[in-house]
């Protein structure tokens, strides 16, 4: 998996490209250890290039979502594949995440949530 950032004003947006799997467990996480540790407070993980993701994945996505909460940041999802959505579904994460269908609709999201 390859993780592409770039930042949108105080919004920092991980793009996920491949799969989300064992093969890479701890990059997110530990991506997400160091935005809280240089102060970032805001992030949109982008799963468009998603293609795959397994328990391991979902776990990830858990653990990065409670590193954010526990530094009173958010993390917010956006493009999410239909398979994974339904994963999500399935696992009842979806009640937990906030999601958005686009990027754009997750960061205008958290800019809003900043004022």
């Amino acid at each position: 998996m390859e993780i592409y950032e770039r930042a949108a004003g105080s919004v920092m947006i991980f793009a996920l490209r491949g799969r989300l799997t064992l093969e890479s467990f701890g990059q997110l996480k530990q991506r997400v250890r160091n935005l809280v540790e240089q102060g970032g407070r805001q992030l949109v993980v982008d799963l468009s290039g998603v293609s795959y993701v397994d328990s391991i994945g979902v776990a990830e996505l858990v653990r990065s979502h409670v590193i954010m909460g526990n530094h009173d940041g958010r993390l917010v999802l956006a493009a999410i594949p239909p398979q994974v959505e339904q994963l999500l579904a399935v696992t009842r994460l979806d009640q937990i995440f906030d999601r958005h269908h686009t990027q754009a609709d997750a960061i205008e999201k958290l800019t809003r949530a900043d004022i």
